[in-house]
């Protein structure tokens, strides 16, 4: 597959997203999670390669390259806002949405609202129960100052993963740090997103939302994933006759790096059956 080409959505905020094979039969709308963004898409893009799917991928607002906002608006409604602005803007009703763990989260609130501007949803190792435990570790990621670095390799050897788990080559590792880093006016170097989308929690009742989906749904949990457990997967696949669940083997939360070419492969098999 060729490399992508970088489009932006007008509007406020600016939104930028990726997109690969333009002439594909059918659509795939990629939603990363929080502090990642759209190129965390580009191994399974290519593991798609062969599948005649057009791919687009945004960086969520307050991610990559669309803008920040303020007052800081991220809710998961904020970003189903978002997708729903993506979707007339590149032509791409009745697409397929996919979301990894928060985009995951913003898929489902989107197909809460949306459900009509698509034909399915695949929700990709996503908190699915969440507690005081997990709760309290959110706004704590908020209270952590955003840190500066004095030059751009300082910054990329500093990039690591939360959570910090899985077998990623160290040489993809390198490219999504590459592309998850900014230099600011004053000349220094951070990362690419704002830490106000920390906001304190995961903004939706996620066992709730899947099972009030009206759309063919799929869950994918990673196997030794701690954040969409086994138990909860299985509970909410039976609160709803629509979804399905897959779980890739041997695999840690960050299945778009770890696992693109199983996770472009179960993708690939759910949307061409409900095309």
């Amino acid at each position: 597959m060729n490399s992508p080409v970088s489009r932006f959505v007008s509007g406020s905020p600016r939104l930028h997203y990726l997109e690969w094979n333009p002439r594909g039969a059918h659509t795939l709308l990629l939603l990363h999670g929080n502090s990642a963004n759209a190129w965390w898409w580009r191994p399974m893009a290519e593991a798609l390669s062969g599948a005649n799917l057009r791919i687009l991928a945004l960086d969520l607002r307050g991610h990559g390259d669309s803008e920040w906002v303020r007052p800081s608006h991220y809710s998961p409604a904020d970003y189903a806002d978002d997708l729903a602005r993506l979707i007339p803007s590149a032509d791409a009703e009745k697409a397929i949405a996919v979301g990894h763990s928060m985009g995951g989260i913003a898929v489902l609130a989107f197909t809460a609202e949306y459900h009509p501007l698509v034909r399915g949803a695949a929700v990709i190792d996503v908190a699915i129960t969440s507690g005081a435990r997990r709760s309290r570790y959110l706004k704590r990621l908020r209270t952590i100052p955003t840190v500066f670095y004095p030059d751009f390799a300082t910054a990329k050897a500093r990039f690591r993963l939360m959570p910090n788990e899985g077998a990623i080559a160290p040489e993809l590792l390198a490219e999504i740090a590459g592309h998850s880093i900014v230099r600011t006016t004053e000349g220094r170097y951070t990362m690419k997103f704002d830490r106000e989308t920390f906001f304190g929690g995961d903004g939706l009742d996620v066992a709730a939302a899947i099972a009030g989906v009206q759309l063919p749904l799929l869950l994918v949990r990673a196997e030794r994933s701690r954040i969409m457990t086994a138990d909860a997967a299985i509970s909410a696949c039976h609160a709803n006759r629509m979804v399905e669940l897959v779980t890739i083997p041997n695999a840690h939360h960050h299945l778009p790096l770890e696992a693109p070419g199983s996770l472009a492969q179960v993708i690939e098999q759910f949307a061409l059956a409900h095309v």
